[in-house]
């Protein structure tokens, strides 16, 4: 009797991944994402440990739920060493799935600490989240690290590897598309004309920190300098425009060579972004990794480094 071919979706979810490209891929997410946590949260080290205890500007809204209105100043350090301690344990594989719960919930409340003090609720936090929820539902824990080594535990499937890695870089490819359909649907037509959204964006953040005594913005003012072009603020609209609307395309691209080349230019997207208006994206791709099989860049570093044991295998 045979076998009825496998659909669509079967294909597209369970037939992309070896198993074990979920553990590097978890490796190296979670390295990256040590690095992620403390670009965000170096900030509230500025705030004395020995100082007062500040009342939040405008508490985030779980802070509010919680009653949480003022700050711990000194519990801002140990809360960023015991995230950066739970990513490493997280990237090693070593209590996994604990090491995600306490990303999780450290993560929320330096977000939280944050975002209350700048009275902004801001959403950097947003696909990470999504991707670490994913991960903690897989069966990453099981095989690419300390535990899975230790306790001798048999590879898991492909199928079993492949579904979480999809479930992300859907999401991923997702979260751009979606920010085009945001842009459209709060500006319309006017981000594109005359310059339109972009340059006003542009504005707001080159002026929002003032002027200096030469008259030129204190800050960004580069981004300044671009606003004075609406041509070309039109075109870089449209490119935009264009790199939301298509990404999602690098779903079905097989070839490591041309996601790298898309996610380059995803890269090159933030970057912009961080250098004109302070968009605090910069390190985000690092999600990236979630699109490759990472097993031979990690044996490939092996070598290199003359390793004689893998780093989490």
């Amino acid at each position: 009797m045979s076998q009825s071919k496998p659909s669509f979706w079967d294909r597209f979810f369970f037939d992309w991944h070896a198993g074990e490209a979920l553990g590097a891929a978890r490796l190296y997410f979670g390295f990256g994402l040590a690095i992620y946590v403390i670009t965000q949260y170096m900030q509230l080290l500025l705030i004395s440990p020995a100082g007062p205890h500040f009342l939040f500007t405008l508490p985030i809204w779980y802070f509010e739920l919680l009653g949480i209105e003022h700050n711990l100043p000194w519990l801002n350090a140990p809360a960023l060493l015991l995230l950066v301690l739970a990513c490493g344990f997280f990237a090693l594989g070593r209590h996994t799935k604990t090491a995600i719960i306490a990303i999780l919930v450290l993560m929320f409340y330096l977000k939280g600490v944050r975002d209350s003090f700048s009275g902004d609720v801001h959403h950097r936090e947003v696909p990470i989240v999504a991707i670490l929820v994913l991960f903690l539902v897989s069966k990453c824990d099981q095989v690419f690290g300390i535990d899975a080594r230790r306790k001798g535990l048999a590879p898991i499937a492909d199928w079993e590897g492949s579904w979480p890695l999809r479930a992300m870089q859907v999401y991923i490819a997702l979260f751009y598309f979606w920010a085009l359909v945001a842009k459209l649907r709060v500006s319309g037509l006017y981000w594109f004309e005359n310059g339109g959204h972009i340059q006003d964006m542009l504005l707001a953040r080159s002026l929002r920190d003032g002027l200096g005594p030469d008259g030129a913005p204190v800050n960004l003012s580069l981004a300044y300098d671009l606003a004075q072009h609406p041509i070309r603020t039109f075109w870089i609209g449209a490119g935009v425009f264009a790199f939301e609307l298509l990404f999602p395309l690098i779903l079905f691209v097989r070839h490591w060579k041309l996601k790298l080349f898309m996610l380059l230019g995803a890269t090159a997207f933030h970057l912009s972004n961080y250098f004109l208006m302070n968009v605090q994206f910069f390190f985000y791709p690092f999600v990236f990794v979630t699109f490759f099989d990472m097993r031979p860049l990690h044996g490939w570093l092996r070598r290199a480094l003359r390793l004689s044991q893998p780093l989490a295998a």
